[in-house]
């Protein structure tokens, strides 16, 4: 009976840890592969007289001013005019393109203009370009200015470098050109060996091509401009290239510590913490990373350059505590901007005087 019974407790604690390997590989997964596509989840219930009306999502109501996007085209929407039982009654400012009617599904757009490019979006000249990295070549818009300081801006988990648009005419009205990359993984990109995201670990060197090509081009200064994990990414090129001339950072719902996302994302799926620690454990054998190496608050002293922070209070994304407390040890160089109301990258969308403002003053520092 004993021999029996060590033999069923064995299969039983065999079982478990593949179980629990298996959840822990299956949560990895959603930290490190891409993912495309973008997903439609509001309902156009009503358009008239300059308004328009929304049912279906949580960030319905979020302040300020946005993109409404659709498969076939693009509104923009301002502040809430009226709330009524599960919708929403927002401005419509400007339909751009395509036919917004009831019945359309749209989402919520803080780039404002989807996937489009400086030209179509702003009416800016550009030129799509290429970027010669390790891995190949990377595509990317550049917009001309006269400054011999260059901005580069690297977007965030799954997204483009339209995300960077709606600063773009802050930079242009300063005559700084602006770069924006895609990194390894991007659709057109190189994809990384092993297929996934590094969190930053090895896309930094795609951003140390993209300063090559400034420098190549008569940049003799950049300012890294990274939103979300791009402000992940940015921190880890300005660690790792201490000879170039990196001016300043801005940084914009900054990734500066992978467990909080990692956590919170857990918490959001019902997943329980002790197994979001196993996700981690897998995520680092996975890909040879090390989590512990990717939390700028711990290499606060690291850093040399003027960085300009913004954090909204409502990001469900990406916690902004590591952010808070990495102002709070290098007062000396971070210049933070807080929001309330704008979610995730949203800051501009909340509050745009406020953000261009503090964008402007901090870039006229360099743009000589």
């Amino acid at each position: 009976m004993k021999r029996i019974l060590a033999w069923v407790t064995s299969i039983i604690l065999v079982l478990a840890v593949a179980g629990i390997g298996g959840a822990g590989w299956y949560y990895s997964g959603l930290v490190i592969d891409p993912s495309r596509g973008d997903s439609y989840p509001l309902e156009v219930t009503a358009v008239a007289a300059g308004r328009v009306t929304l049912k279906g999502g949580g960030d319905l109501a979020a302040p300020g001013t946005y993109g409404l996007t659709w498969p076939e085209g693009n509104a923009t929407v301002g502040e809430v005019v009226a709330t009524g039982a599960g919708t929403v009654t927002r401005e419509l400012r400007e339909v751009r393109q395509g036919d917004l009617r009831p019945g359309v599904h749209v989402y919520l757009d803080r780039w404002m203009w989807g996937h489009e490019d400086p030209r179509t979006a702003l009416g800016l000249p550009y030129q799509k370009v290429s970027v010669h990295g390790e891995l190949g070549d990377f595509p990317a818009w550049r917009t001309e200015g006269g400054s011999k300081t260059w901005v580069i801006t690297v977007h965030g988990r799954n997204a483009t470098a339209s995300e960077s648009l709606r600063y773009v005419p802050v930079f242009h009205r300063l005559g700084m050109p602006v770069l924006g990359i895609s990194y390894r993984n991007d659709p057109g990109a190189p994809a990384a060996d092993d297929g996934k995201f590094h969190l930053g670990a090895t896309e930094w060197k795609d951003v140390a091509a993209a300063i090559t090509y400034a420098r190549g081009q008569g940049a003799t200064g950049v300012l890294l401009y990274g939103f979300s994990m791009g402000g992940g990414i940015v921190p880890m090129a300005a660690r790792n290239l201490p000879g170039e001339p990196i001016k300043g950072m801005i940084l914009d719902s900054p990734v500066m510590d992978w467990n909080g996302p990692i956590d919170l994302g857990a918490e959001q799926r019902g997943v329980p913490l002790w197994l979001a620690s196993v996700g981690k454990f897998v995520v680092e054998r996975r890909t040879g990373i090390s989590l512990d190496d990717l939390d700028q608050v711990r290499h606060a002293a690291a850093f040399k350059v003027p960085i300009l922070l913004f954090v909204d209070d409502d990001d469900n994304s990406v916690p902004i505590g590591p952010s808070l407390e990495f102002a709070e040890r290098r007062p000396d160089l971070v210049t933070l901007v807080r929001t309330k109301g704008g979610g995730h990258v949203g800051s501009w969308n909340a509050d745009r005087a406020r953000y261009e403002k503090a964008l402007r003053d901090f870039a006229m520092r360099f743009s000589a």
